[in-house]
């Protein structure tokens, strides 16, 4: 066999390992994260605190993310350091395990341990991205990006489902006296696997180009030069300020005010995956829809969707919600990772993916913490979150205007 076939079919098992990583990954995300704000309600700390946990350690993760740069120049390669930070993300939950099972966290001990999870994951997920760059050739991105999503979103599902039904049913194994601690021990052990799976999976030297390796100041002047990418940015930002005022409080909204058990939480949440699952294959099915085109048609879905949270409090009315989101959820996110994917060059993969994390994550922070203040001021009651939804629905429609006028010229390749 020649050494391109070689190289080929070693490109080819990759490709494959990392649709079973994502699936890995996707389990840790279901039953681990998507349980955090529960978990945070279950202490006894308040609505709008489970909000901001959920908020608040992702701008700290992504400054910490910022200062990894460094630590990829001392690493110099990409796979050894992805699959390190993949480690680094699965350990967060060992302490997780540790307090569900007896001791009380305090609030600043869950966002250091959360402030690590989201720094690795953005750490690993920008280095991810460039070494993709590398195998994967520009015809079979979106693709494969659809695809892998798709199984991304199967395994939140499933991991949500087993988390759903554990905590329903007050499921305890063996040393695990509490079933928080024995769902964030599956998602630690999932996250373990699927370091071993990135492992496993091609990488050549000759990929750790300087230009990837860049130090701060120096990402930062990349990112800064390049106007009309930073410009689409920059107009992204304020979108998920808007999406943030109401998303993270929509968990407490359900859990709090419509008083839904584990079982009917977790049937509300699978329906916002199963509406990204079909949804993504729509958009596989469908050659004409171009991911600029899917991105702009989920944004649009997007921009009034709080609101219709105050016409009613029927479950069935909450699950076609949730369904409609997570299609234009889907559209959206496969969209957006296909331009960052296929519109950035090489060298600007983690510079750009660096400051778009660390700028997203603080408008993020910022929407939810505009939400939270909201909350706080006034009575917990399902008239006032509809106010909130009311208020945030009109902040997305505003900006998510101004982002697809943006995006109706944005063809990176061709402005």
């Amino acid at each position: 066999m020649s050494s391109d076939s070689l190289t080929q079919n070693r490109v080819s098992r990759s490709l494959n390992l990392s649709l079973f990583d994502s699936f890995l990954y996707a389990l840790m995300v279901g039953a681990g994260e998507s349980y955090l704000p529960a978990y945070v309600l279950s202490l006894g700390l308040s609505e709008w605190m489970a909000g901001l946990i959920a908020t608040m350690p992702l701008l700290s993760g992504a400054f910490l993310q910022i200062l990894s740069t460094e630590a990829l120049r001392a690493f110099k390669n990409h796979k050894v350091w992805v699959g390190t930070l993949a480690l680094l993300q699965g350990i967060t939950f060992i302490p997780l395990v540790f307090f569900a099972l007896g001791s009380q966290p305090h609030f600043w001990t869950l966002f250091i341990i959360l402030t690590f999870y989201w720094g690795a994951g953005f750490s690993a997920g920008n280095s991810w991205n460039y070494w993709m760059g590398h195998l994967l050739k520009p015809e079979q991105a979106a693709a494969f990006f659809s695809k892998r999503m798709r199984i991304s979103q199967v395994g939140i599902l499933l991991g949500l489902i087993l988390g759903g039904v554990a905590l329903h049913n007050q499921v305890k194994i063996g040393p695990f006296t509490s079933t928080f601690g024995l769902i964030f021990f599956f998602a630690f052990v999932c996250r373990m696997i699927s370091a071993w799976v990135l492992s496993k999976k091609h990488y050549e030297k000759k990929w750790s180009e300087p230009d990837s390796m860049l130090r701060v100041k120096q990402s930062w002047q990349l990112f800064w030069a390049e106007k009309k990418k930073r410009n689409f940015i920059l107009k992204l930002l304020p979108f998920q300020m808007a999406v943030f005022v109401t998303a993270p409080f929509v968990t407490p909204y359900m859990l709090a005010q419509l008083k839904m058990n584990y079982g009917h939480y977790m049937i509300a949440v699978s329906f916002l995956l199963i509406g990204k699952i079909i949804s993504l294959s729509f958009f596989a099915r469908f050659k004409n829809l171009n991911y600029h085109q899917a991105f702009a048609a989920g944004l649009l879905i997007l921009c009034p969707s709080p609101i219709l949270w105050s016409l009613s409090d029927s479950f069935y009315f909450v699950i076609a919600l949730q369904f409609t989101g997570g299609a234009a959820w889907a559209l959206f996110e496969v969209g957006l990772a296909l331009i960052f994917f296929q519109d950035l060059k090489s060298d600007e993969k983690i510079p750009f993916l660096t400051f778009y994390n660390f700028l997203n994550a603080a408008g993020l922070l910022l929407g939810s913490a505009m939400g939270a203040l909201y909350l706080k001021s006034h009575i917990k009651a399902p008239e006032n979150y509809y106010v909130l939804f009311l208020a945030g629905g009109i902040l997305r429609v505003i900006f998510g205007y101004l982002l697809y006028d943006q995006s109706k010229k944005f063809v990176f390749k061709k402005s």
